[in-house]
């Protein structure tokens, strides 16, 4: 009997370190698969914060898009003017009101005017566009009806008879046209007079 308790004694004490190592395995589990709940409740509450800020982000662009649609309202984009250093944009554009009969007055009128570089503009030697902000959006429709109805002009109609006298030089079969000391001048060949140009008027003496 004696040795048949001990065998019973000896299983029961193994049996018991088993389970013992179970319930330890099973512990280690349980606080792992609680870990894991926590990183998922974090990993959802990130989820959340992420899609608030795609959410803000689609609202803040919206805003300002809808900011430069305002902004925008006012301005007038002028193409084509000729870029040079020391330019006046305030006298271009006073001069383009004029040609196109509209009454300005650029202190009340205009808020600004300035060169913006064009999106997507490969051509880097092309002129900068202008643009004029005006301060009243009423001012700028009838502004830019004057300018619609104007039509195409040559860039001698507001003061850049150079570029005119260029294009007309070399037309016309003229071999030199520079400038000095402010004067275009041409020269048909090398023997030939130099022609001053000073205005759109002097443009005819090139033929």
């Amino acid at each position: 009997m004696t040795d048949e308790l001990k065998k019973v004694t000896d299983a029961v004490k193994k049996w018991t370190e088993r389970i013992v190592n179970i319930e330890s395995s099973v512990k280690s589990v349980n606080q792992r698969i609680d870990n894991f709940e926590v990183e998922l409740s974090k990993i959802d509450s990130l989820q959340a914060e992420l899609n608030n800020l795609k959410t803000l982000i689609k609202d803040l662009k919206e805003s300002h898009s809808k900011d430069e649609q305002w902004v925008r309202r006012s301005n007038i984009q002028i193409n084509g003017i000729p870029q040079k250093k020391g330019e006046n944009l305030i006298n271009i554009v006073k001069l383009l009101a004029e040609r196109s009969d509209f009454k300005l007055c650029p202190d009340p009128d205009i808020d600004f005017v300035t060169r913006v570089a064009a999106k997507n503009d490969s051509d880097i030697k092309k002129p900068k566009p202008i643009i004029v902000k005006m301060r009243a959006r009423y001012k700028k429709v009838d502004f830019l009806s004057s300018l619609r109805e104007l039509g195409s002009i040559k860039a001698s109609d507001i003061g850049f008879p150079g570029l005119e006298a260029k294009r007309l030089s070399k037309e016309k079969g003229y071999v030199y046209c520079w400038v000095r000391n402010c004067t275009i001048m041409v020269r048909r060949a090398d023997n030939s007079p130099v022609l001053h140009i000073t205005s759109e008027e002097s443009l005819k003496k090139i033929s």
